[in-house]
């Protein structure tokens, strides 16, 4: 049984953000991954996952976000996280995601951490 769960997109400039809300789970990680990858596949080499009223991560949801890492490294792209709650920023350190994620407190902060437009 998954719980809510709602994933949203946006662009900011050349910054695509996708926000997620509620649970990513083992019921929610592939939507979110082929979201994710569908914004990829387009082109979008500047992205913001947006996780300020994400509720619960799993370990299937922290491995969508390591491959887009991974894609994104390998691309020359910009992976940040913007505003991951108490509760999800506990399992980024346990995992030490914490270390090798780009992590802002808010989408703004989050925003002016990218490269500038051509």
């Amino acid at each position: 049984m998954s719980g809510h769960f709602e994933i949203t997109e946006k662009k900011a400039g050349t910054v695509d953000i996708i926000t997620v809300k509620g649970r990513l789970d083992a019921g929610s990680s592939e939507t979110a991954q082929e979201r994710i990858n569908r914004v990829l596949d387009a082109g979008g080499r500047n992205l913001l996952v947006n996780l300020c009223d994400l509720d619960y991560i799993s370990s299937s949801g922290l491995r969508v976000l390591l491959a887009t890492l991974k894609r994104l490294k390998a691309d020359g792209g910009t992976f940040r996280i913007a505003c991951a709650q108490p509760q999800i920023l506990e399992v980024f350190t346990m995992a030490g995601f914490h270390r090798i994620f780009s992590l802002s407190p808010d989408e703004a902060t989050a925003l002016a951490g990218f490269p500038a437009g051509p």
